[in-house]
This record gives structure tokens, C-alpha cells and sequence, in this order.
């Protein structure tokens, strides 16, 4: 009789599995690679974030010295100035000794008698080296609101209250209302002259009559007197070269040719 196949013996000697061997470190040792790898992987992270708080410093640092030249070069901005540069990160450009251009803004200078002025200028071509520093051009669209001129003329008139400021484009002239209730009126007219802009005194009336302007004191002492910045030159080598009346402004563009920037 013939046993079923199932219960056949196998041919060969049978040979027991036993469990698979991991193709990789076991043990102390792998541990230790494990750990080995976190420690690198976290000291270069460490390393990489070091590098980059210490390029935002340097950025910081830079933009600050940047702005302080400004500030040393043109101390009439005032205190609230803002300084954006063109291009990539300012440091890379102060390493290369090149800075393309810079954009400074500030809405509380003072140009002569007229406070609280707003400046946008632009600077170009800034170069660096040795300890000193140069622009190749500047540009600045300057705007004097009303309200400023009108604490200038109270200022350099106390004894005679200013009530009113208002521009009159079409005449190329700004009436300022003085005493009470506006009882007299001071037309002033910008001048440019020498690369400079004055407001001198084109009249003065009281209840409509004219009366002579060597009243209003110093603004009005004689031909040609009035609001200026006397011989005192505008700067970063600027010169004006036009003037325009706005409904409530007055705007005064400036250009300038090469100059240096005072050492920070």
C-alpha cells in the first residue's frame, strides 16, 4: 500500500530559518553612528543660524553708519529720516565699495526759516572706500505746505498775527492774511536766483489800501526782502532749478553734481 504524498520525507536534510539579520549597524554601534549624525546635523544647523544673525547684524550695522553720513551731510532733515538703498543686501554692495543709489525721505526738515518740510532726494552712484565716500549725483523734489510758511512769517513778524495761508498758482504768488480777522494781506512771490529760492515781498495791504512793507520789519526791509535761506548753500552740492505753487504747496526741485559725503 502506498503512503499518501503528503507524509513523503523531503530528499535533503531540512534546514531551519532563523531570524534575518538587519543589513545595517545593530546595537551599541548603531546607536552610536545614530547619535553621530544628529550631533553633525545639529551643529551645522547651528552654524548656518550663526551665519545668518550675523549677516543680519552686519546689514544693520551698515544701514545704520549709511544713515548717519546722510544725517552728518545734511543735518537739516531732522531727526525722522529714512534711507532705502537700491539693489540687493546693502552689505554686499559696502564690500564691493558701490552703493547704485539711495532713496532718503523725511517730512520734518528744516530748509532756512521754513519748518516741517518734506524732502524726497535720491542719491547716485555711492562710492565707498578709505574712509571716504562720494555721490556722483543727487536729485531732491522739495514741499513746503502752507502752514509751514506761515509760522515762518509769524516768526519773523510776532507783532502781527498770521491767519491764513493761500497759494495762487495762476499768479505765481502766495497771500498770506495777517491781524484780525485777515485786515491785511502779504503777498509773497518765489524767486530763484543762483541756484537758491526766496520768498521775497511783492505787497502789502491793510483794508484793502497798500501800505509800505519796511513795516513788516526784517521780511520787508527793502527790495527783494523776505523768506530765505540768506548765502547758506543747500546740501550734498544741491542747486535748484525750478519752482512750482501747488494748491497748498509749494514745491522746489534740486539736482547736484558730484560731492562728498562727510565721514561717519
Amino acid at each position: 500500500m502506498k503512503r499518501p504524498s503528503g507524509l513523503d520525507r523531503p530528499s535533503g536534510p531540512t534546514r531551519l530559518s532563523g531570524p534575518t539579520r538587519p543589513s545595517g549597524p545593530t546595537g551599541l554601534s548603531g546607536l552610536w553612528v545614530v547619535l553621530r549624525r544628529r550631533r553633525v546635523v545639529t551643529v551645522t544647523s547651528v552654524l548656518a543660524l550663526t551665519a545668518v544673525v550675523a549677516a543680519g547684524t552686519g546689514e544693520l550695522t551698515v544701514r545704520a553708519v549709511i544713515q548717519d553720513r546722510v544725517a552728518k551731510a545734511a543735518p537739516a532733515l531732522g531727526g525722522a529720516v529714512t534711507v532705502h538703498e537700491d539693489g540687493g543686501p546693502v552689505l554686499w554692495d559696502v564690500v564691493t565699495g558701490r552703493i547704485p543709489g539711495l532713496e532718503i525721505s523725511s517730512d520734518d526738515a528744516q530748509v532756512g526759516p521754513l519748518p516741517q518740510v518734506t524732502v524726497q532726494a535720491r542719491l547716485e552712484g555711492i562710492r565707498l572706500g578709505g574712509g571716504a565716500a562720494s555721490v556722483s549725483a543727487t536729485h531732491a523734489e522739495v514741499t513746503v505746505p502752507t502752514r509751514s510758511i506761515g509760522v515762518a512769517v509769524q516768526a519773523a513778524v510776532p507783532s502781527m498775527a498770521v491767519t491764513s495761508v493761500t497759494t495762487q498758482p495762476a499768479a505765481g504768488t502766495i497771500v498770506v492774511a495777517i491781524g484780525p480777522g485777515g485786515v491785511g494781506q502779504l503777498t509773497l512771490r518765489p524767486v530763484l536766483a543762483d541756484g537758491r529760492v526766496s520768498l521775497t515781498v511783492a505787497g502789502l495791504t491793510v483794508f484793502g489800501r497798500s501800505v509800505p512793507s519796511a513795516s513788516l520789519g526784517g521780511l520787508g526791509g527793502g527790495a527783494g526782502s523776505g523768506l530765505s535761506s540768506g548765502r547758506q548753500t543747500y546740501p550734498l552740492g544741491l542747486r535748484a532749478t525750478s519752482v512750482q505753487l501747488l494748491p497748498t504747496a509749494l514745491r522746489v526741485t534740486l539736482t547736484g553734481g558730484p560731492t562728498p559725503l562727510p565721514a561717519a
